[in-house]
């Protein structure tokens, strides 16, 4: 489970990402690395590819995840209360 739980939504963000929005490729690995708040996965992507493209993408998802991470925290610990 915790190997769907992992891979799944980034697999799905990739899906999403191409298909439906038509971010370049590199977008969708910012924004795949910002949904998952790693900043060291965008600089192994930004090595690998040689740009800064995928910080357009992983800014705005960093910042969301941030704030889904805080507020979800709350409400499970309120929920277990």
């Amino acid at each position: 489970m915790g190997v769907v739980a992992t891979s799944l939504p980034l697999i799905l963000g990739m899906i999403i990402g191409r298909r439906i929005f038509r971010f370049p490729a590199a977008i969708t690995l910012g924004c795949c690395a910002g949904s998952r708040t790693t900043t060291a996965s965008l600089g192994a992507v930004q090595d690998a590819i040689g740009s800064s493209i995928p910080a357009m993408g992983y800014t705005v998802t960093y910042a969301v995840g941030n704030i889904l991470l805080i507020l979800w925290g709350v409400v499970i610990v309120l929920m277990m209360s």
